[in-house]
């Protein structure tokens, strides 16, 4: 007697949950009327943005860059603030901006009177997934004195950089 009140249970949940979508009307949410033409989507207008040259621009550095490294060296940083045009958000901070190493000069071995510099600057960031070449001033750091050992400058992992744009950054973005 139970094995059936727990059957009949069963059958009458299974029979509820397929009839409740029936109850709901035929359809009206998941498919458009008959007759209606199927809905298109409709293009988003464009707005284009100008970020002026001038902008500061603050990034975190990906990894460490030194005056070991290479002229051309590319590294990665992220934008550590919104980047905006007037009022509107071009790059949204957390995106990633692509630099390369300038110049680089380490100091050489034995007691001279050096210095040692390294050079970088920006070349491109990445919006919403397009990467959009940009020009900046230049970041340079450098050390002097003298030295009895070969010396570098190093920029740490994570460290906080300014730039200021050289060109305007020209972007298009979609209107809400």
């Amino acid at each position: 007697m139970v094995f059936r009140f727990t059957l009949i249970v069963r059958n009458m949940a299974l029979f509820g949950a397929l009839c409740l979508p029936m109850a709901a009307g035929p359809g009206l949410a998941d498919e458009p009327a008959k007759g209606d033409p199927p809905a298109k989507e409709q293009p988003k207008e464009k707005k284009a943005l100008t970020v002026p040259a001038g902008t500061s621009m603050m990034i975190k550095t990906g990894a460490q860059v030194s005056s070991k490294d290479a002229p051309g060296r590319k590294f990665s940083a992220t934008l550590e603030a919104n980047l905006l045009a007037g009022d509107e958000v071009v790059a949204k901070a957390g995106s990633q901006v692509y630099g390369q190493v300038i110049k680089s000069v380490q100091v050489g071995r034995g007691i001279v009177a050096s210095h040692a510099d390294l050079v970088l600057g920006l070349t491109d960031i990445n919006i919403e997934g397009t990467m959009y070449p940009i020009q900046t001033g230049s970041f340079s750091q450098g050390s002097s004195g003298i030295i009895l050992q070969k010396k570098s400058v190093v920029i740490p992992a994570g460290s906080l950089l300014e730039f200021k744009l050289k060109t305007c950054l020209l972007y298009t973005s979609p209107s809400p």
